[in-house]
């Protein structure tokens, strides 16, 4: 199993920070991070795909079929939540300031 590294642990920070969930759940982004590799193992050698908790898990075989390679990311739902959180805070802190 070839598991992109740099790709899970970029998808455990955001997810961390983006998924409420996620922080209650894990001590730390290592330790998400943790969790999705051994889910990556755990269903990813038959299966094309795997998403809990935020992330998304995406497997495929190389054309010779000899490796399996598992790349992560951040579900659509998480990425977006998040997204309209931040554009209300900022909106609300841009009305704060209007009154000052």
């Amino acid at each position: 199993m070839n598991i992109d590294e740099r790709e899970f642990e970029y998808t455990a920070k955001a997810v961390f920070i983006m998924n409420p969930s996620a922080r209650e759940r894990y001590d730390s982004w290592e330790d998400l991070k943790s969790f999705m590799v051994g889910m990556a193992y755990a269903y990813c050698h038959e299966s094309n795909s795997f998403s809990t908790g935020g992330f998304c898990l995406t497997a495929y075989s190389s054309l010779d079929g000899k490796e399996r390679f598992v790349r992560a990311s951040v579900m659509a739902y998480v990425a977006c939540n998040y997204a309209e959180k931040t554009q209300q805070t900022t909106k609300h802190i841009k009305e704060l300031a209007a009154v000052l």
